[in-house]
Formats: C-alpha cells, sequence, structure tokens
C-alpha cells in the first residue's frame, strides 16, 4: 500500500511543479488583464498560479468525497459549504472595492468598478477563490447525481427468480 501512495503522492508533486513551470514557458502571452483598472502580472504566472490552486485544492476535495463512501448527504454537503465559501469571497472582493477603490477614483473610472471587480478576482492568487467555487459546484453536481442514481437502484423492483 505504501508504494501505491509514493506513487500518488509523486504525481501530485508533480503536477504541482508543472503548474507552476508554466509561468517560465516562453513566449509572451501578454498582459491580458491589463485596463484603465489596473495592470497585472503576466499571463503566464496567473494561469500558473491558478491551476496550482487547483492541484492543491481537488485530492482534498476527493478525500472528503471519499472518506464518506456509503453516504451522499456530507458530499453534497461540503460541496455546498464551498460554494457558499467561493460566493462570499467573491461578495468580500466587490465589497472591498466598492468601499476603498470606488470613492478614491474620478467618476470616469467608475463606469469600470466591474472590470476593477474582475481584475482583482482574476489576479487574486493567495486565496483561492473561483478554485473554492467550482471544486463546491462539482462536488454538489456529483452528489445529486450519485444521489439520484441511488434513489433509482433503491426504489426500482428487483426481480428475484425463485428456484423450488
Amino acid at each position: 500500500m505504501a508504494p501505491k501512495n509514493g506513487l500518488k503522492l509523486f504525481a501530485w508533486a508533480a503536477a504541482l511543479f508543472g503548474t507552476l513551470s508554466i509561468s517560465n514557458l516562453p513566449g509572451d502571452w501578454g498582459h491580458s488583464v491589463c485596463g484603465v483598472w489596473g495592470c497585472g502580472p503576466p499571463t503566464q504566472a496567473l494561469v500558473g498560479c491558478h491551476l496550482a490552486w487547483f492541484v492543491v485544492l481537488i485530492p482534498l476535495a476527493i478525500f472528503g468525497s471519499r472518506s464518506y463512501r456509503k453516504t451522499i448527504g456530507p458530499t453534497q454537503q461540503l460541496g455546498k459549504l464551498l460554494c457558499i465559501t467561493g460566493t462570499m469571497l467573491l461578495m468580500a472582493v466587490v465589497v472591498y472595492q466598492w468601499a476603498t477603490w470606488l470613492p478614491a477614483v474620478s467618476e470616469w473610472h467608475r463606469e469600470f468598478f466591474w472590470q476593477r471587480c474582475g481584475f482583482v478576482i482574476a489576479t487574486s492568487i493567495d486565496i483561492p477563490m473561483l478554485q473554492i467555487l467550482a471544486i463546491g459546484l462539482v462536488m454538489v453536481r456529483r452528489g445529486r447525481h450519485s444521489s439520484s442514481s441511488q434513489e433509482k437502484n433503491v426504489f426500482s423492483p428487483k426481480t428475484e427468480e425463485v428456484r423450488l
């Protein structure tokens, strides 16, 4: 059992290293998140960091859902909790930008409030807001799919042959 877990750990570490190495890829992907609301880091760095958060969080979600193999409810509940957490984090960004950025800029810049919020969300790599929300949505959907398939199995009549 230990070699199998060692291989999984190695594969996870290689995936993490690979996603973080995206920032070192040659070529100019440009600064696609630049505008009047600010200019962010190179696109390679953003892609690498966002994918690295997925590599870190997906095994935790898998472990969380596998630890409750017999029941579907906890997987769906964990997914809902992650969805609520991700949504609250996104709302916190919007409220923070509304309270700090909006009063500090000119009237012309205020037209770009939602672009500013998108910019901050896209360039915030310290907190995996979008990743938490996405994994939560997948877990809720997986929990619903599993529970509906279990309900079909529970309520479908089984015919058994009786041998005399």
